[in-house]
């Protein structure tokens, strides 16, 4: 397998600077490069329809690529996000935005924060108080929460004073402000907490807010989200699983867990971390320093204080070998040594590399069209400098994969 040399350019994961002054997507200007192979340049050409955007990062500014490895996007940004529900948000001069697949701004960066699309609605607030736009950017309810989590299963949780409810597509407040913790819906459940003669009491609700379960001994002490028809459970410090009917098939014995998916689950048994089946059998004994959720084929761990990953047989893939990682999205996971990032595919091979990024770009932007019988694509390879380094500070959004959609927000 061929990984990142160690010798790269510096790249910093999920870093920004507020420096720029340009609001605009803008074309870099033509320039030519002596003594460098175009064969080594990165390809620079527009995203097409049905592309797979991944952010990337050359000298601390933001563009894309796509499936392809080309770059799409010229970095311009001070930081980056995926594409859900079309749209991705972007920073410039330190205020949040949203972008469309051609890097031009829908929204332009306006927010002190602005969470990613969910469900058509998207969180945004001044740093103190949070309300939710529609994609056209029109308000959907007033700057008025002092938390506020994503739409999920068409509701989504709000919170004023302690207290916790939600809302529904029309930004109208169905279920009322009467938990004192609360998580997003998920398999038609969310799990709530109510205070009752000042000690909190955990369960779940249905979207009309009829309670599903409730924990009348008080032994609960927290509860997770439905996924792949299991939820979590911790009674007495120890984690366990619920299945649908709320009967504990999966004692609590575990020190830590993670929610279940493809059928399998990360569970922590004193300082190491394993995966289980849906039985509670060991898949994976615990050998991990630290272990995420499973995709469709490999799930990130740690070892010896490296990332790599493994399958749901706990075969070693791709060996841990980076600094830092993150899972799997859309084939491609974001890995990186010290602080430069870039991206491998499944069989750990290197997509994105920051080396031949920061050197600069092949420019193969069609410019003009020839008509014979069809029109052909005439491709001007010239080349563009990569842009100029800056100094990284510290993004206001944390990796996707470490959000927890619970209220209240630590």
């Amino acid at each position: 397998m061929r990984y990142f040399p160690l010798h790269m350019v510096i790249c910093s994961l999920m870093v920004i600077s507020y420096s720029d002054n340009s609001a605009h997507a803008t074309e870099p200007p033509p320039q030519t490069k002596v003594g460098i192979n175009l064969r080594d340049l990165i390809h620079y050409t527009d995203a097409r329809t049905g592309d797979t955007l991944y952010p990337v990062n050359v000298n601390n500014w933001w563009g894309y690529m796509n499936q392809k490895g080309n770059l799409v996007v010229f970095p311009q940004y001070e930081w980056t996000d995926y594409f859900y529900d079309g749209l991705a948000r972007a920073v410039l001069n330190g205020k949040t935005g949203y972008l469309k697949k051609s890097g031009n701004w829908v929204h332009p960066p306006q927010y002190p924060y602005a969470d990613r699309f969910s469900e058509g609605r998207a969180v945004v607030g001044d740093g103190s108080l949070y309300g939710y736009i529609e994609k056209s950017g029109k308000l959907l309810t007033p700057i008025q929460y002092e938390a506020a989590l994503r739409f999920s299963e068409g509701m989504a949780a709000v919170s004023n004073n302690g207290r916790c409810g939600y809302i529904d597509q029309t930004g109208k407040l169905v279920l009322p402000l009467e938990y004192v913790q609360a998580r997003s819906f998920h398999d038609g459940k969310a799990a709530v907490g109510w205070l009752v003669n000042g000690k909190t009491i955990f369960g779940y609700i249905d979207r009309r807010g009829r309670q599903v379960f409730v924990d009348h001994s008080g032994e609960v002490e927290a509860l997770g989200d439905f996924c792949d028809g299991m939820a979590r459970v911790k009674g007495r410090g120890k984690w366990g699983y619920l299945d649908k009917t709320m009967k504990l098939v999966i004692p609590a014995r575990f020190d830590e867990a993670r929610d279940f998916t493809n059928g399998v689950a990360a569970v922590r048994v004193d300082q190491k971390w394993g995966y289980i089946d849906k039985s509670g059998r060991l898949l994976v004994q615990p050998v991990y320093e630290n272990a995420d959720d499973l995709d469709e084929t490999l799930a990130m761990i740690t070892l010896n204080a490296k990332t790599g990953y493994v399958n749901k047989a706990g075969q070693m893939i791709i060996e841990p070998h980076f600094s830092f990682g993150e899972p799997f999205v859309s084939n491609y996971a974001r890995v990186g040594e010290k602080h430069m990032f870039g991206y491998i595919d499944r069989q750990g091979l290197v997509k994105w590399d920051p080396q031949i990024a920061a050197q600069g770009f092949i420019n193969r932007r069609p410019k003009e069209y020839l008509t014979i019988k069809t029109d052909r694509e005439v491709i001007h390879n010239r080349t563009v400098d990569a842009p100029p380094y800056r100094e990284p500070a510290k993004t206001l959004y944390p990796p996707e994969y470490l959000n927890d959609q619970s209220l209240p927000i630590d």
